[in-house]
């Protein structure tokens, strides 16, 4: 029997009706405590914390405001109410805005902007000599919303190519590194950014809009649906989905030096004829620079990794990873590992399933963090947590994962390498209607930097070397 823990304190609510719980700094509202301590009780035992303790940090304001420095390459300035005026074409109902500096990739939107039913023109290329092109979408239906913005799904009227673009708000207090990040990103498991524009809305509000290559499918809605068959996800598809996510991790940590910072089922993309994966929403994507503090409010609950509850600022990607060990959980177990209702709740949750944090653990996880008392639960053992038929690769793999010290969590590419996956290594693999398996050994030399000549053995098949 696992303890029975019951939390007695934190009686603060959610902030986002997303099922991963308060997704992430930037976007949502400060997770609000109270003046008092918030206490959860572990049958007799109880978890104390003072002012410095596990969220001092929540109630923190910094939110990594413009002012902070940032190496990474500066964002396209959107246009100010100045640079963004009504042009010449006007009739009743439509606006032309005029987006005047030659360095920013689109230059016009005309129409009534980024809604559904609406048509969006704009102006693409001029850049390298290449001619400048219109390019008009019809947006056809809203596919997603939150405190981000919209997403919608819309059809170029010039090609009938289906696209998907987000539309976010921009908020001059804060930094918005998406565009700058997706910019650079190029990899068959991360979505792909076909260009940008800017919008203005009848109160002068900003918009970015990201045109976005358009995948139907989410891991989320995929898991969902095999809960209400009743059924476990093929090992298959856990096997497909795992394994492309730490590929796409791989490529984002060592390859752009990028930590996505908010890995969960809702942003993990999947096209549903051919099982490509791709992670996708950077709203929170942040490079992560030595010495340079971060904000440790960020991540959607469900997957926040344990250094960030424990109020660390100089994080690694491992903080991804733990994340992603809790997505390949949830694909067997069909619902989310840890489901605590605040930030406290969460460390309870993961307590319960891997046992109290020594001390060392914690010091590996903020080396700031002084108070130590915490009741002695012992850890749970994997076997029993998954159901007994699943394979026994796939519970150490979570295993290697959910690691309290940020640094005994094995890298993205080592997960790639892992036994779990050497089905999908197999010459005959492939899906269960036949078809190939989508792209899965095709590295770059960058992706496998670093990698010794063993690891790079365990990665790539004989039968998929050039």
């Amino acid at each position: 029997m696992m303890p029975r823990i019951k939390s007695i304190a934190s009686g603060r609510p959610s902030i986002s009706s997303d099922p991963g719980g308060d997704s992430s700094t930037k976007r949502a509202k400060m997770d609000q405590g109270s003046n008092g301590k918030n206490d959860a009780e572990l049958d007799s035992h109880t978890i104390e914390r003072g002012a410095t303790g596990l969220e001092h940090d929540m109630a923190s304001t910094s939110l990594e405001r413009i002012g902070h420095t940032s190496r990474v390459a500066s964002i396209d300035k959107p246009p100010s109410k100045s640079r963004l005026h009504a042009g010449p074409h006007e009739s009743k109902g439509t606006v032309v805005y005029d987006y005047d500096d030659k360095d920013d990739e689109p230059t016009v939107i005309n129409g009534n902007g980024t809604e559904a039913g609406h048509t969006i023109s704009t102006t693409v290329g001029g850049r390298n000599g290449q001619p400048k092109q219109t390019i008009s979408y019809l947006a056809e239906r809203v596919v997603g919303t939150g405190s981000f913005g919209v997403v919608f799904q819309a059809r170029c009227l010039e090609t009938g190519e289906t696209v998907a673009i987000k539309k976010v708000l921009q908020d001059k207090r804060y930094k918005n590194r998406e565009l700058q990040i997706m910019r650079v990103l190029d990899h068959p498991n991360v979505l792909h950014l076909k260009h940008s524009f800017y919008s203005a809305s009848d109160k002068d509000e900003v918009y970015l809009n990201l045109v976005l290559e358009y995948v139907s499918e989410t891991v989320y809605r995929a898991t969902k649906r095999y809960v209400r068959m009743n059924q476990h996800m093929p090992t298959l598809y856990v096997q497909l989905y795992a394994y492309q996510i730490f590929r796409g991790l791989n490529y984002l940590h060592n390859v752009v030096g990028v930590c996505h910072r908010d890995i969960k089922p809702q942003n993990l993309l999947v096209n549903p004829r051919i099982h490509q994966l791709k992670i996708c929403d950077f709203g929170s994507a942040k490079k992560l620079v030595p010495d340079e503090p971060n904000i440790s409010y960020i991540c959607s609950r469900y997957y926040r990794a344990p250094e960030l509850i424990f109020g660390a600022v100089e994080y690694t990607t491992a903080v991804d990873m733990w994340s992603a060990g809790c997505v390949v959980a949830e694909l067997l177990l069909g619902r989310p590992l840890f489901q605590g209702e605040t930030g406290v709740d969460q460390l309870i949750e993961i307590i319960k399933i891997i046992g109290t944090p020594t001390k060392e653990e914690i010091k590996c996880m903020n080396p700031n963090y002084s108070e130590y008392k915490f009741p002695q639960i012992k850890a749970h053992p994997w076997h029993k947590v998954f159901d007994k038929r699943m394979p026994p690769e796939v519970v150490d793999l979570v295993s290697r994962l959910l690691q309290y010290s940020p640094k005994l969590r094995c890298t993205a590419l080592e997960a790639c390498a892992h036994p779990f996956f050497d089905d999908l290594r197999e010459p005959s693999a492939s899906l269960p209607n036949a078809r190939p398996l989508p792209p899965l050994f095709n590295f770059t030399a960058q992706e496998l930097s670093g990698a010794s000549p063993d690891l790079r053995r365990m990665l790539i098949p004989e039968h998929a070397m050039d």
